[in-house]
């Protein structure tokens, strides 16, 4: 699938989502849900094209459109799609031209606030399909797969941990067993897939992220699984405790006061302690993870640890990636930065902010030119990095996305890119591209 077609599912389920809250606010016809109506229906619009109909299918645990899985949309509504499930909703048929009337019965039936269905035909449900969509897993689908059932198993903490004040964890221990044995399997795929980005959801999909690659770095420099696994625990629990800070102080686009700050800083020890009393097999190691990312390698940062102390390897390790992943990632407040600048940014903090070791290690791992890094040629083609190089100054092995024209391909294509072709490195915002919808095309020698 297109970077395009992906974006334009995404769009509508965006606007879907929107619709579906709205309605359980506030009546048809109400402004508010009036403008959400228009949003959803101008979605639908350009999903639809010049296609006579468009499905949208839920399979394995993802979106289809008319039979071609959407990987980064299958995960950041996965929310969404899991509604729908629960509704009953196996797949949406599009038929122009779509009535308002049944966007608004179908956003209110998958909301749950109506069980009236589309009445006017031009919204299907349950469509029997005339042909299956590909249902044979391949290792892309079981790795987003795992990566989907952690993302459940953090939001089911993090739940958890606001409802009751403890949580299971052993159900987090499961998921990233499962995704440290698929992405040790297919390293160069889980690389990708660590570009996946939810604004919404950053929290969530920002500790995955994070334990992809502490888990990634962790197996590089020879951390026994029996230590990798708690640690990769801690890497996805790390922001646990920030259940305890406001919404509004973890979004505030300026300068925090004091107040604000202060309330910043009891997330570690909060997330720490949570961790402690769910107790378990590794929870020592986890919980110190969680305790330290933020206590800097020279001894500074919070919360403070012992004098001349330095915090342990393993929270080291998730410190180099969790700023990684942070510094790459675009917020209420600030944009992205590249992976190539990010990846500067841990080369000048090294010895003072992050261990100078992992800091080089993990260079080493992701290369220059990380995968999910997205390059204009010198003769204005826009390429993503799907699998790093062993040797420095080897072809790229990369996916066509944007001909030197500026039109987006119908496909990606393969192209081996020599690093003197690259003009500069640029952001999926820039340029409307999604580097984790590419998981689906990348080949098997590729991907691993």
């Amino acid at each position: 699938m297109s970077n395009l077609a992906e974006r334009q599912v995404a769009g509508f389920l965006n606007a879907l989502r929107r619709l579906a809250r709205q309605v359980g606010l506030y009546p048809e016809g109400h402004p508010a849900t009036e403008e959400a109506i228009e949003i959803v229906a101008q979605a639908a619009h350009e999903l639809l094209g010049d296609d006579g109909e468009v499905a949208l299918t839920i399979h394995q645990e993802a979106f289809f459109r008319n039979r071609i899985v959407v990987p980064h949309a299958s995960l950041e509504y996965r929310g969404l799609l899991q509604e729908m499930q629960i509704r009953g909703v196996d797949s949406i048929t599009m038929v122009p031209p779509i009535s308002r009337a049944d966007l608004f019965d179908l956003a209110a039936f998958v909301g749950g606030a109506s069980d009236d269905l589309p009445a006017d035909g031009t919204i299907l449900l349950n469509e029997p399909m005339t042909t299956d969509p590909e249902l044979e897993p391949t290792p892309a689908s079981r790795l987003r797969a795992s990566y989907g059932s952690t993302l459940d198993a953090v939001r089911l903490a993090s739940s958890a941990l606001v409802a009751r004040g403890s949580f299971e964890l052993g159900t987090v221990v499961d998921a990233v067993e499962g995704l440290f044995e698929h992405a040790l399997a297919h390293p160069g795929a889980a690389l990708l897939l660590s570009t996946v980005k939810s604004h919404d959801e950053y929290t969530f999909f920002h500790s995955v992220n994070v334990c992809i690659l502490s888990l990634a770095v962790g197996q590089m420099v020879g951390v026994d699984r029996d230590i990798l696994v708690p640690a990769g625990v801690g890497a996805v629990l790390h922001d646990i405790g920030k259940v305890a800070v406001s919404p509004s102080t973890l979004n505030y686009p300026g300068r925090l006061s004091d107040e604000q700050w202060k309330e910043i800083t009891v997330h570690p020890q909060e997330g720490a302690l949570a961790i402690l009393a769910a107790g378990g097999p590794g929870s020592e190691i986890a919980a110190n993870v969680a305790f330290e990312h933020h206590a800097r390698f020279d001894g500074t940062g919070y919360p403070g640890i012992r004098r001349g102390g330095i915090p342990h390897v393993y929270s080291r390790l998730v410190q180099v990636v969790d700023t990684y992943d942070a510094i790459t990632s675009r917020r209420s407040y600030r944009r992205a930065e590249s992976p190539s600048r990010a990846l500067q940014i841990l080369l000048e903090g090294a010895g003072s902010a992050w261990d100078p070791d992992l800091v080089r290690s993990f260079i080493r791992m992701m290369g220059i030119y990380p995968p999910g890094s997205i390059l204009r040629t010198v003769d204005g083609a826009i390429v993503v990095v799907v699998a790093k190089v062993d040797e420095p100054g080897s072809p790229l092995p990369s996916m066509i996305v944007v001909d030197r024209g500026g039109a987006h391909l119908p496909a990606p294509e393969p192209l081996l890119v020599p690093v003197e072709r690259i003009a500069e490195q640029v952001l999926p915002e820039d340029v409307g591209v999604d580097p984790a919808a590419l998981l689906e095309h990348i080949t098997e020698d590729v991907a691993v």
